[in-house]
């Protein structure tokens, strides 16, 4: 679950460009096409080697088999996976490059977009320091279209395969259709149609090389052979792992990463409050480490009154957009999710999770930072709800629904403002926390039986195709498991949804899907959004070289240091 924000787009015959007010702050985005990206990744200005970084979170990851990442932390974690693209973020706030990472560059497109070649760098190896070929990568994506990328992105696979019937590697060829590897070094990607998205497709774990001998299938999450600078060292299951140097990992072959930290250790168990505790006193190993989840809410004005805290801050907008969604199949009657609508109470959730230093209220479905955002609101309230409005829709109906969300104390508080919130209305809503590790695939289950789940979104790639195709499509349902958490399934609006992903100016596109989300929105009620969120995270004071990504919203690890 991604992002972005701005988008230039340049490929040999292709075009695509996009820009909204809301988006005109965002730096852009800009492939590089031309020669082979350099490397090593640009040097750290006093950066030195050695030392632990420490890296805290709340929950440990679904995946880490690269095939099955999908999760905007897990997507974070790419000290140990390479892919064939990748993002090169300027710590100071300037234009994010997307470029080649295991490939020489971004891409060379042909046929209107609809061939796409990419060159393996040399030098590039497995951990085990066996080098990294085309037919590695190639069975990498191979194996994404079987149960062992069930959990992952899709969009690749329904670009090369939109029948659905190739089976995946082990049913089948161990290279996908679509995919030609004329040698070694090299694969070519054949379409139908012109996919001028491709290069940010391929910049996901989809693409990440995984050797057939030592494809473990569901306990590859636990025995995968790194390709970054770091590899698995220890773990300690569902509680921390811990990476250490990975030495068949060269320089010389990544524009991306650095190595300069002897270890880095994660964390999985370390909740909102105790992160935020141990960032405030930065001390012992945790001068090292930097926090996933915002400052604590009633430490927010501590940070923001203390100067030296305040420079140890990583804050800034991000592409996240939360919701409440609706179980459309459970909960049909569209006047009841309208009420919920109108119920729902943005400003004390909001205030929940920390106040204005951590979003502002949502009420569309496409993040403001997306091309095509159109700013409005089809259920006013003023940002508290409007409880008339909802009881005049439920005709003294009093429904008893469950709410789910990830079994963690920040989602508990947010969960008891959530119920206050509806029950003004007449709502009886029954808090359900679920396991924070299982959390989405419980809720993607297409037989789940939430009713209203917390949900989020960071769009995979700067096109609103990316939201509401992926969000409220239904075609995405017969898989058995999908992001459709709404479980949305209106053929119009599925048939609508086709339409504008299959027109080729993208920049005509957006403003259309701004209109459809109000559409969605007004008739259909398929989600309540709640908040846009902004990051508000602390780093030790011994750590340096890390940044807010502007992709991801998450601290980037890819230069950090220990000071």
């Amino acid at each position: 679950m991604r992002r972005f924000l701005a988008l230039a787009l340049v490929a040999t015959g292709l075009v695509v460009s996009h820009s909204t007010p809301a988006a005109a702050a965002t730096p852009e985005i800009v492939l590089d096409f031309a020669g082979t990206t350099p490397t090593p990744a640009p040097a750290v200005a006093g950066a030195r080697t050695g030392g632990q970084v420490t890296w805290l979170q709340d929950a440990p990851p679904a995946h880490l088999d690269p095939q099955q990442i999908y999760d905007v932390i897990e997507l974070s974690t790419q000290l140990f996976h390479r892919t064939l693209t990748g993002y090169l973020e300027d710590p100071a706030g300037g234009p994010t490059r997307l470029v080649g990472d295991l490939a020489t560059n971004a891409g060379e497109a042909g046929d209107g977009g609809r061939v796409w070649t990419y060159h393996l760098r040399p030098g590039i190896a497995f951990s085990d320091g066996s080098p990294i070929t085309s037919h590695d990568i190639a069975y990498g994506i191979a194996r994404s279209f079987s149960e062992q990328g069930a959990f992952g992105p899709h969009y690749l696979q329904s670009a090369l395969d939109p029948s659905g019937s190739y089976p995946g590697p082990y049913a089948g060829s161990p290279v996908p259709p679509g995919i030609s590897l004329p040698d070694d070094r090299t694969l070519v990607f054949t379409f139908a149609q012109p996919h001028p998205e491709l290069p940010y497709l391929v910049a996901f774990p989809t693409t990440t090389p995984v050797p057939a001998a030592q494809d473990t299938r569901a306990d590859y999450d636990r025995t995968f052979l790194a390709t970054g600078p770091y590899r698995r060292i220890a773990e300690v299951p569902g509680v921390s792992l811990t990476l250490g140097r990975n030495p068949a990992w060269d320089p010389a072959s990544d524009p991306l990463r650095h190595q300069y930290a002897d270890t880095v250790h994660i964390e999985w168990t370390v909740d909102r409050a105790a992160q935020t505790q141990r960032l405030l006193a930065g001390t012992g190993t945790d001068a090292a480490a930097i926090m996933t989840a915002n400052v604590a809410a009633d430490q927010i004005p501590v940070v923001q009154g203390d100067a030296t805290l305040s420079t140890r801050t990583l804050a800034g907008p991000t592409g996240l957009a939360k919701y409440l969604s609706i179980n459309t199949r459970r909960i049909t009657d569209v006047s009841v999710r309208k009420a919920l609508n109108w119920a729902f109470d943005r400003g004390a959730l909001l205030q929940a999770q920390g106040g204005t230093a951590v979003g502002t209220p949502l009420t569309t479905v496409l993040s403001p930072t997306m091309p095509g955002w159109l700013g409005y609101d089809a259920y006013p309230s003023a940002g508290h709800g409007n409880v008339s409005q909802a009881k005049q829709l439920l005709h003294g109906r009093k429904p008893t629904l469950t709410y789910c969300y990830p079994d963690t104390p920040d989602d508990a508080t947010g969960a008891a403002v959530v119920r206050t919130g509806l029950q003004r209305a007449g709502f009886r809503i029954t808090p359900t926390p679920l396991n924070a590790g299982d959390y989405w695939g419980l809720i993607g289950a297409t037989d789940s039986t939430c009713d209203l789940m917390y949900s989020a979104w960071v769009a995979d790639f700067p096109d609103p195709q990316s939201t509401l195709g992926t969000l409220l499509h239904g075609g995405s349902l017969a898989a058995g498991w999908s992001v459709n958490f709404a479980k949305f399934d209106e053929p119009c609006v599925n048939a609508r949804l086709d339409e504008l992903a299959a027109m080729t100016d993208r920049a005509a596109a957006a403003p259309l899907y701004g209109r459809l989300d109000h559409d969605i929105m007004s008739r259909y009620a398929p989600l309540i959004p709640t908040v846009s969120a902004s990051a508000f995270l602390l780093r030790g004071p011994g750590l340096g070289g890390v940044f807010l990504s502007p992709t991801s919203g998450r601290p980037n690890l890819t230069a950090a240091y220990v000071r």
